[in-house]
Order: C-alpha cells, then structure tokens, then sequence
C-alpha cells in the first residue's frame, strides 16, 4: 500500500473492533459491495450500483455506501483496471527501504500525464525470467484515490486498504500448493489471465480484443473463440514453464459474464489435458442469489482473503 494511503488510514481510523470483513470492487461500470461477518461462509450483505461514466464514481460510490450501515466492517477497496496504468519496469538499484522514492522518480519515463496528480506505487511477482529483474509500477490518479479515502472514512467505516485487480485472488488461493490460471472479466474489459500459487502471483497479462466477449453468440464462440483464446492459454502455460521455470499448472479457473459460459468452458476444455472450470464454482460456498454478477467474484475473493488472513493473524497471537 502506498505510504500516503497508509498514513491517511492510520490518522483517521479509529480503533474499533471489526465485526464483518467486506470489499468494494469498482469496474469500469460498477461498484460491487459485499461483506461478511467473521468467520461465517454465508453473505451479509450484497449490493452494487451501476456507473454511468468516468466522471459519476464517486457520486455512486457515495451513494452505495450510504445505503448501509457499515461502522463495524474493515474494507477492502480494489480498483479496476480502468482505474490505473501497471507495468513492468527494470528494478532500480537501490536498498530496499529506498525503492518506493526511486520508483517514483523514474515513473516519468514510464507513465503519461503530471506524477502530481497520481499515486504510484509497486508489487513484485514470485517469479522471473533468467536474468530479469523488474518490478511491477502501479500508477493511480491521486484525486479519485483520495476522494474513495475520504468516502469510506467519512462513512466511518474501518479503510483496510486499496488494492487492484491482478492482486485480488492470489492469497485467496493460499492453501494450494498446485499453480491455478485464473481468468476474468468484466463488462467491456480486456480479459485478464493470472497464474497464481500458494497465494502468490506468479504471471499476469491482459489480453486484448476480446472486451466484447460478454456478447458472444454460440456460433461466435464455436468458430473461433473458444480455439483463440485457448491458444493465449496455451502461451501462457508454455512461458510458466519454460520462461520462469516452474511446475505444469494443475488447473484452469474462468469467469466471463457471458450466457454462454458454460458452452465456452467446454470448448476451451476440450482442447488441454487439465480441467477448466468456472471461478463461481470455487467461490459456490461464499456466494448466494445476491451475489451472480461477476463483479461480486472479485469482492467476495477479496473479503474471504481478508477473513482468511485474520484467522492466521489470531492463531499466530494464541
């Protein structure tokens, strides 16, 4: 988490014990809000608010928060990819303590627009090609970040910290040992392929051309579709493999709010060895009938990851 961020949250949260775990997905047409109560499967609360445009994300934001009464939940924020530049830069040569400042000043060459108005910050992957050393430069526009701040905290609600998309699942998927692909997308977004391990991203791209595939027709997705985007897979696989050197992937997760989801996910199947199953069916246990639009899949796999991570926080103490 950025270090303004971190200090925000810190001089405005008050100590309050929290009493449900919840997370608020923004995509490009909508906020997504769920939570939890401790240590509880079952959905507490669901909700989301359509956004017409760029320019209406805090006015919805607002408005969905203040539907609910929320003092006594710790939140998760997590951006859309819409709402941020990340890219892979050369890792500069400095102590650790000293990368956050130097990554700042290089983003220049990287990042379009005045830095003054973004927040940029960074993460690492678990793994990378012979002789690469790069980390992952996120930069996000400092006025909607700090507006989402001011929001949350004005609502009193307990700011856990913000976040993007391609961390939202890897700690979710702490307990596997077997390296999973994950890929989803939202309503006229790019697709995004992930392959994480024992809660750890390992590889992320997004893969163009496809941000109308909520649309696709059967026919579409039988002559051609299905048999493009297995090849992206495939390349995938094969630069997990050879590129960062790592053990097969046991699994293929998908999420694509298309009608024909089902159909695409037999297809893509039938062209690998591995299974290929949909996301819903690893979350089924933390999700209800509130919960079907797939903008809640990056909600809920985010407030699970934060109960999770509460529960080993409390078993460490004991």
């Amino acid at each position: 988490m950025h270090p303004l961020i971190e200090r925000i949250i810190a001089k405005f949260n008050k100590q309050v014990q929290p009493e449900y775990a919840g997370a608020l997905f923004i995509s490009s047409q909508a906020a997504f809000l769920v939570s939890y109560a401790w240590q509880q499967d079952d959905v507490f609360l669901a909700d989301w608010i359509e956004i017409a445009d760029a320019q209406q994300i805090e006015s919805s934001v607002k408005e969905l928060l203040s539907r609910h009464k929320l003092e006594t939940t710790s939140l998760d924020i997590v951006l859309g990819g819409h709402q941020y530049n990340v890219i892979a830069v050369d890792k500069p040569d400095v102590a650790e303590e000293d990368l956050a400042s130097a990554l700042k000043y290089s983003a220049k060459d990287y990042i379009p627009g005045n830095l003054e108005d973004m927040l940029v910050d960074y993460f690492d992957v678990a793994a990378q090609p012979f002789g690469q050393s790069k980390v992952n430069l996120v930069a996000a526009k400092r006025p909607l970040v700090e507006s989402l701040i001011k929001l949350v905290l004005e609502r009193k609600i307990i700011l856990n910290q913000i976040g993007i998309e391609e961390l939202a699942y890897s700690e979710a998927f702490g307990q596997s040992d077997d390296a999973v692909m994950l890929i989803t997308q939202q309503e006229n977004e790019e697709l995004l392929l992930q392959i994480v391990k024992q809660g750890q991203l390992y590889f992320y791209r997004r893969i163009r051309g496809y941000n109308k595939l909520h649309q696709f027709a059967e026919l579409e997705i039988s002559h051609g579709a299905a048999d493009n985007l297995s090849l992206e897979i495939q390349r995938s696989l094969d630069y997990f493999e050879s590129q960062l050197r790592q053990a097969p992937v046991k699994k293929v997760y998908l999420a694509v709010p298309n009608a024909n989801e089902a159909m695409l996910i037999e297809k893509v199947g039938a062209n690998f060895p591995i299974p290929v199953l949909p996301l819903k069916n690893w979350l089924a246990q933390y999700l209800n009938g509130d919960t079907q639009h797939y903008g809640f899949l990056v909600a809920s796999a985010v407030a699970v990851r934060q109960m999770q991570n509460t529960e080993v926080v409390n078993e460490n103490k004991r």
